[in-house]
């Protein structure tokens, strides 16, 4: 077995991250399969006598989502500048759209040879064309929301394909109409909407991306709260131990101006402990022997014991 913890990129949603890993955890030769969806990842168990990364990487894609690899913080970053410029792209282009089709109802001045009454085909091809690129910027939401209904796990993604190739392919075929002479579907085109909705969900999917990458952040750094290393006794001695040694019912040495190991309560001792990145609280709180203290806390003053009650993904 192999374990292997992939980046992976088109998560938008709780949906997104359940449905991969249910996806994951259906394909032969896959023992686990866990998805993180804040930290946009994927940590993967397989058979590697079955199963190569690629073959894994695969499914990822299968499902409807990218695979960035394991070393991936050129490709992130270089897939957030894509994505921006995209953005770019998209919001200027849905901004002609929008003046194309609506400035005659808003009073605006319109572009005499685009004016929908007087040169209806320079007007539906022109936004024809517009539209079209907006939806190839933004295949990736008609992609996802694709692959995921084929793999019965539709979404948001799916929703908005379903609601964008309506509109688009109405407008098609109206365009075809005005091309043999029917000016009258000038009036039933939808472009716009089309347009319009890729350029909504994509301003959303990016502000979301920048919460995203903050609470990443912020989890990070908890991850870098809890010290490397303590300090126990054993067979009447202090030893001097990593995290992964420590035990259930070890009693752990804290001295002032060191980090808590892990949750615990005080069996000796008294001491003043800031907790102020669980608590919010920026006074150090009193601790004493029943006091309970907390992984990654800052001890004071006082060197205290403490018996270690939660150790490892238990503790805080």
């Amino acid at each position: 077995m192999k374990k292997v913890l992939l980046k992976i990129d088109g998560m938008t949603c709780s949906a997104c991250s359940s449905g991969l890993e249910k996806y994951l955890n259906k394909q032969d030769g896959i023992k686990q399969a866990t998805v993180n969806l804040i930290m946009n990842n994927a940590n993967i168990e397989y058979d590697d006598k079955k199963l190569t990364l690629e073959q894994v990487e695969k499914f990822v894609e299968k499902a409807g989502f990218t695979s960035l690899g394991i070393d991936n913080f050129e490709k992130e970053e270089k897939k957030k500048s894509n994505e921006k410029y995209k953005l770019i792209a998209i919001t200027i282009i849905s901004i002609l759209v929008l003046y194309i089709s609506m400035s005659h109802m808003v009073g605006m001045p319109v572009i005499p040879f685009l004016n929908m009454m007087t040169h209806p085909v320079n007007y539906a091809i022109s936004l024809f064309i517009l539209t079209t690129i907006v939806l190839i910027l933004g295949k990736d939401i008609i992609k996802n929301g694709y692959k995921n209904l084929i793999h019965k796990t539709p979404n948001m993604d799916t929703l908005v394909m379903i609601g964008v190739l309506a509109s688009y392919v109405y407008s098609i075929y109206g365009t075809i109409r005005i091309l043999q002479g029917h000016t009258m579907y000038v009036e039933k085109l939808y472009y716009e909407s089309a347009a319009i909705v890729i350029f909504f969900i994509k301003i959303g999917k990016f502000v979301e991306s920048k919460n995203k990458d903050k609470t990443k952040e912020a989890l990070q750094e908890l991850m870098t709260i809890t010290p490397n290393n303590a300090t126990i006794i054993r067979e009447e001695k202090e030893v001097d131990v990593t995290l992964d040694e420590i035990q259930k019912g070890d009693i752990v040495i804290c001295k002032p101006g060191e980090k808590i190991a892990v949750d615990g309560e005080i069996i000796d001792g008294v001491t003043h402990i800031n907790e102020a990145f669980i608590t919010g609280e920026s006074k150090p709180a009193k601790k004493e022997i029943g006091s309970k203290v907390i992984a990654g806390s800052i001890n004071y003053e006082g060197t205290i014991k403490y018996k270690a009650e939660k150790i490892g993904k238990e503790s805080t």
